[in-house]
């Protein structure tokens, strides 16, 4: 046996599954790991390009359902008039029945 292979073989070892690595993820995005569980879940990041495209993907989602976007200038201030709010119950009922 190579060396290379050897170390690549204990290098899973200590990898968790990917359902694990997924948990783990998660986790992590809320919590400090174990530090054990954390080389853990870095090994297997190394050796696993599909955990690591879905850590991407939720670091992305936290980061977009934080951003806020400010309202448009003068949004609070728009309003329906009562015959347009009016037109429309009467469509929705006409749509409805």
């Amino acid at each position: 046996m190579n060396p290379i292979s050897g170390i690549w073989k204990s290098m899973s070892r200590l990898s968790p599954s990917c359902k694990d690595a997924i948990r783990l993820q998660s986790d992590a995005l809320d919590r400090d790991l174990p530090p054990a569980q954390r080389l853990g879940l870095r090994i297997h990041l190394l050796l696993c390009g599909w955990c690591r495209r879905y850590g991407k993907q939720i670091a992305f989602l936290r980061e977009a359902s934080r951003v806020k976007e400010p309202p448009p200038a003068g949004a609070a201030s728009v309003a329906l008039s009562p015959e347009a709010k009016a037109r429309i119950k009467e469509n929705l009922r006409s749509k409805s029945g």
